[in-house]
């Protein structure tokens, strides 16, 4: 086979490998669209920050009615991203938000925003103290040489502060000792901070878990394939026009 014959043959395999992501991407758009009309907000990313808040916020804005589903797969991320997606969603009347498999730091302070909250059988939330640089802000000293103590002490009570209001809503105002407790564990105190904390757990804090459907890992799994194809076509396009 001479060498002509090589890059037609290598060319048509490059296109056909194309043709295939491009009918994937297809796929992939439907499914976006379906999503992008309706009340469910996915929040599937490693790390929240201000552009996730900017989509959510602007999805949350143009809702038809004042129901919202969020739908998180999150380690967290910017407590100001966090914190606007979460005031954001005590404004709606009706509200749930689903966590099939982990919804950690920030993602827990949005979840605990929503007026329902959905868990699957394995999902995880953790604790929300903050975190400056990677350590968290109650270990840092008052000496510390970066002069992050005075920061450090605005986020851990501002971060407070804001949880406290989101478990007085959910666990009510008549037994403080249920308050302290969800915030002894909300805080992190004992735990690590990313130590996860399961349904049953908030269910003997008094805060009430439904169950997540299986639909919704399929959801997330189905999300992240969509990303996965949209990534696959643009890493076969570049090849092609090199």
């Amino acid at each position: 086979m001479n060498r002509g014959t090589l890059v037609g043959a290598a060319l048509g395999a490059s296109l056909l490998g194309v043709g295939w992501a491009l009918r994937r991407q297809q796929r992939s758009d439907d499914h976006w669209e379906r999503i992008e009309n309706s009340t469910v907000i996915p929040i599937i990313t490693p790390v929240i920050e201000i552009p996730t808040a900017e989509y959510v916020l602007s999805r949350m804005e143009h809702m038809p009615l004042d129901d919202v589903t969020l739908v998180l797969h999150t380690e967290g991320g910017c407590v100001t991203s966090c914190v606007m997606i979460a005031d954001a969603l005590r404004k709606f009347t009706r509200s749930t938000a689903v966590v099939p498999y982990m919804a950690i730091s920030g993602g827990t302070l949005i979840a605990l925003n929503a007026k329902t909250l959905s868990m699957g059988r394995n999902a995880a939330l953790s604790a929300v103290d903050p975190q400056i640089f990677g350590q968290r802000a109650r270990h840092i000293p008052e000496d510390d040489e970066d002069g992050f103590y005075p920061l450090a002490q605005e986020y851990d009570s501002a971060v407070s502060k804001f949880l406290r209001e989101a478990l007085q809503q959910r666990l009510g105002r008549s037994d403080p000792g249920s308050l302290d407790r969800a915030m002894a564990v909300f805080m992190g105190e004992g735990a690590p901070h990313a130590w996860p904390i399961k349904a049953a757990e908030l269910q003997r804090l008094g805060l009430l878990v439904e169950p997540a459907g299986s639909e919704w890992a399929r959801f997330v799994d189905s999300y992240r394939q969509a990303i996965d194809a949209r990534a696959d076509l643009a890493l076969r396009v570049g090849r092609c026009r090199r």
